[in-house]
């Protein structure tokens, strides 16, 4: 990958071969963190608040990350069935939200403020 604010080339070797990619800003700095999504389990390398690893989710859930409420940093997030699990990364507190169908392809919304 490059870096924006230099055009430098930088490599990172984190995650494995199958993980899912699911890069966002975790820790509302502004910048785009690096994270995978592996069996239900979330592995970020957050730019301003270091490494982060916790289960939300399970092995065969589409990973949908962003920011679902406005605070400037992405939710952990799941599809699953029909159904958009929600995970606030501050407090923890779980959402459940039927919207679709099981075979839908799930694309996060991005959060427009007025």
């Amino acid at each position: 990958m490059s870096k924006s604010s230099d055009g430098q080339l930088l490599a990172i070797n984190f995650g494995l071969a199958d993980d899912a990619l699911i890069p966002a800003d975790y820790d509302a700095d502004g910048k785009t963190d690096l994270a995978v999504f592996r069996g239900g389990v979330w592995y970020l390398l957050r730019s301003a608040q270091g490494i982060a690893a916790f289960q939300f989710g399970i092995a065969n859930d589409i990973p949908t990350p962003a920011d679902y409420d406005g605070d400037g940093r992405a939710g952990a997030a799941v599809f699953r069935n029909g159904v958009w699990w929600i995970m606030r990364l501050q407090s923890g507190m779980v959402e459940a939200h039927p919207f679709g169908l099981g075979s839908d392809k799930p694309i996060p919304s991005a959060h427009v403020r007025f």
